[in-house]
């Protein structure tokens, strides 16, 4: 029932932002950067009258905010704190544009990996917040680097072998040779709990799921929402995390500091500036 209640109030905002999209543009038209293939990006492309460009990750678009090519950025909150923590003339407008839940993306044909990944997300439950408040939190001494391993096609029952997209903090990012991340620090927690390899194959976001079943690649985790095309290619685990859309914008832009709802968002976008 959960998962229904979210999806249904993705859709009811989604449907809001195309109806703002469709009758209320005008002026300059506003540009708005997004990673590609995020529930960000189709949320900003439902604004008919902005332009939407895509980004391999949003630090990207933030950079290009920076450099005058972008009005704004669509991101996840978490994502958007770390972002505005590590590039200077940013600021967030925290309001909830949409609400989604991330869950790993599973091989169809690994129905027992689905019940262990459950299995664990379901005990594990004080490890996995401990994760998510020591980088929530910023505590860089607690972070636990992962190495990405190898793939062995002889070993794969002694294996968990994941796909990401290390260009996402605080869910997955890369310092040197190892990764860091919530989702990566829960990819190990799986691992270690069953007792397998963990195995790190880094990719654009767009390949993530797609890659699920080849190769040897078992599981997608990389902050991924359920969507009806994904599923069409993978299962997904439960839910572990709840995570919402906000907007970034340059500090100097004051066009947003009145807004307290989504209406007031989306009738500056859609209104140009």
């Amino acid at each position: 029932m959960k998962k229904r209640i979210i999806s249904l109030m993705l859709t009811l905002v989604l449907s809001l932002a195309c109806v703002f999209g469709l009758t209320a543009c005008g002026g300059k038209t506003v540009k708005i950067g997004a990673q590609n293939d995020t529930t960000g990006f189709y949320y900003a492309e439902c604004l008919k009258g902005t332009e939407t460009i895509g980004y391999t990750a949003p630090a990207l678009a933030a950079q290009d905010m920076k450099n005058g090519n972008v009005d704004y950025l669509v991101v996840d909150r978490s994502t958007a704190v770390s972002i505005v923590n590590s590039i200077s003339g940013l600021k967030m407008i925290d309001i909830a544009l949409t609400t989604e839940e991330y869950a790993m993306a599973v091989d169809k044909n690994q129905a027992q990996l689905l019940a262990d990944i459950n299995g664990v997300l379901a005990s594990k439950t004080a490890e996995i917040d401990a994760i998510y408040a020591k980088y929530n939190e910023g505590r860089e001494d607690d972070y636990v680097g992962v190495l990405a391993g190898s793939v062995d096609l002889s070993n794969q029952a002694g294996q968990l072998v994941v796909a990401t997209n290390a260009e996402f903090p605080p869910y997955e990012f890369t310092d040197g040779e190892k990764f860091y991340g919530i989702d990566m620090e829960i990819a190990k927690l799986i691992a270690d709990t069953l007792g397998l390899e963990l195995v790190i194959k880094d990719m654009a976001f767009e390949a993530v799921v797609t890659a699920v079943d080849s190769n040897g690649i078992d599981v997608g985790i990389a902050a991924l929402s359920v969507t009806a095309s994904r599923k069409a290619l993978v299962n997904f685990s439960a839910g572990y995390f709840t995570e919402y859309q906000v907007v970034v914008c340059l500090e100097e832009n004051t066009a947003l500091d009145d807004a307290g709802t989504v209406v007031d968002i989306l009738s500056v976008l859609c209104a140009g500036h």
